[in-house]
């Protein structure tokens, strides 16, 4: 395949994905963000309860996925030779992809955090959305989140641009991955578990792998997130309760943090990460550069992406209407 058809392939790609940052935004900027920022964030909570506004909070990503489908598929699919990897390995992944995109996120908190908007708004609507019941606090960033982005970031796009290097479609997907989330801190977090699933997706072909992994990981954070509530409770046996039960879970998560560092050492030693780059419509590596991130779409996609993370980081207003 000749390289102008593989930049127009990875320039759709970067257009679609820029086309849904941008209907997101409207949409948040029009309504979502009059509604949670300042004294409004408290009247919206009383109105709508923490249910209602992990909702919102989700609206925009859904309309900014959707925009994305539309665009890209109708683009043809590779098709490759996959493997069946056994339990054994994908939980291994697993483990080192926790790791390793714990300490990211930590990291990318703290710069969030130095930054002169400081993450204020951010973590404004966590602490709302901590008091969310249950049910509601899985099914969105448990459930539905993982599955729609697996769709589209493994399966969507690695379909269409594997077959270019396996390097260079995981790299893209995760910088791509990392991008939709809209500010550094999870740019970071998510860039990095982008890396790690784009692997498997690779390897395997199966998104069902990507999904569970990917609904695993959003489960680590959220039984934490879903119960600190409980300790603010003013009966007494329940926060004992909860504080027995954020102390196992605590447990359990660091001993998965230092068996995933483990892991990633003796596979990166033994190197057992391997990448299949003999496919004939291969990018060199001389050709990555121009052909997949020097196109307009993707050049198109840094710009407006990237414009939003230091709106977010310096507290800058970006008029859209």
């Amino acid at each position: 395949m000749e390289q102008s058809n593989a930049k127009n392939v990875f320039s759709r790609l970067g257009f679609a994905q820029a086309a849904g940052g941008v209907a997101a935004a409207i949409l948040g900027r029009l309504v979502l963000m009059p509604l949670v920022t300042g004294e409004n964030l408290q009247k919206t909570f009383d109105a709508v309860g923490p249910s209602g506004l992990l909702l919102m909070v989700y609206i925009p990503q859904f309309i900014y996925l959707l925009v994305y489908w539309l665009i890209v598929r109708p683009m043809p699919i590779m098709d490759w030779q996959k493997e069946t990897p056994g339990f054994k390995k994908i939980a291994e992944i697993f483990l080192m992809m926790y790791a390793v995109s714990g300490v990211i996120n930590q990291i990318g908190t703290a710069i969030t955090k130095s930054a002169p908007a400081g993450g204020t708004m951010q973590l404004d609507l966590l602490a709302k959305m901590q008091t969310t019941k249950l049910p509601i606090g899985i099914l969105i960033p448990v459930v539905i989140g993982p599955i729609l982005e697996e769709l589209i970031f493994r399966k969507l796009m690695l379909d269409r641009t594997r077959g270019y290097g396996e390097k260079t479609a995981i790299i893209f997907s995760a910088i791509c991955f990392g991008l939709f989330h809209g500010n550094l801190t999870q740019f970071l977090y998510a860039g990095c578990v982008g890396l790690f699933l784009g692997y498997v997706y690779c390897k395997t072909g199966k998104v069902l792998y990507t999904i569970i992994m990917h609904m695993l990981l959003n489960a680590c954070s959220s039984a934490i997130l879903l119960v600190l509530p409980i300790l603010e409770s003013s009966h007494a046996d329940g926060a004992v309760i909860a504080i027995i039960g954020l102390g196992l879970i605590l447990i359990v998560l660091g001993f998965m943090t230092v068996a995933g560092f483990i892991l990633l050492i003796n596979w990166i030693r033994k190197k057992k990460f391997i990448l299949d780059d003999s496919m004939p419509d291969r990018i060199p590596e001389g050709e990555v550069l121009k052909t997949v991130y020097l196109n307009p779409g993707v050049m198109v996609l840094f710009a407006v992406e990237i414009l939003g993370i230091i709106a977010d980081l310096f507290n800058i207003d970006l008029h859209l209407g």
